[in-house]
């Protein structure tokens, strides 16, 4: 069962704070009973007395773009290419089920080729401003996409597209089944956040 998604991650927190930690840890520990979360896990079979929630922590990037890779093409089973949902500013943009749509490219595996599929329309982004305290909220900024270089740079499109079609097609070989990635660019480089099998 992926559980993409279906429970809450706390970002920004301070964890030298206990206070501050305790709270963001008591709430992911609390998504496991959603109303969500349950008629999901009911949906699949999975009995309420089997469900366990485990907390990850993680260091805090401050990323440009936050972005999903399938390794196989969700649209069309296609084996050949990568596609990649990208979204300003923090992944919770993309995980939450915010309203309006990522840029989403499709780039060859083997033959290079970027296709842009769709340009984005969220109209927030959500960032971690630095001089802020770390206390498990992030500032809502309108998104200005005319500024954006995905939206307006051809060049860096299509070179993004490549790069990011690289890193997923590596991580399918390493672990020998299409994958799911999630993952951020700050400045020139791109971080890895998680990856697992992809639901097919």
């Amino acid at each position: 069962m992926s559980a993409a998604g279906l429970y809450d991650s706390i970002p920004n927190v301070c964890p030298s704070n206990p206070t501050v930690f305790g709270n963001a840890v008591s709430r992911v520990w609390a998504s496991l009973y959603t109303r969500r979360a349950v008629l999901s896990r009911r949906t699949a079979g999975v009995p309420q007395n089997e469900a366990t929630m485990a907390v990850l922590v993680q260091e805090m990037l401050s990323p440009d773009l936050s972005f999903v890779l399938h390794t196989l093409s969700p649209t069309d089973h296609d084996h050949n290419s990568v596609e990649a949902e990208i979204a300003s500013g923090l992944g919770e943009t993309l995980a939450s089920g915010t309203r309006g749509t990522p840029w989403r490219l499709s780039s060859g595996k083997f033959d290079g080729l970027v296709r842009t599929l769709a340009f984005a329309n969220f109209s927030e982004e959500l960032l971690v401003l630095g001089a802020g305290p770390a206390d498990g909220e992030v500032s809502h900024l309108t998104v200005d996409y005319s500024k954006k270089p995905l939206t307006v740079d051809p060049i860096y499109r299509r070179q993004l597209g490549q790069r990011l079609c690289a890193v997923g097609f590596f991580l399918e070989q390493k672990f020998g089944c299409p994958q799911d990635v999630e993952g951020c660019v700050v400045g020139k480089d791109i971080y890895i956040v998680q990856t697992r099998p992809q639901p097919q």
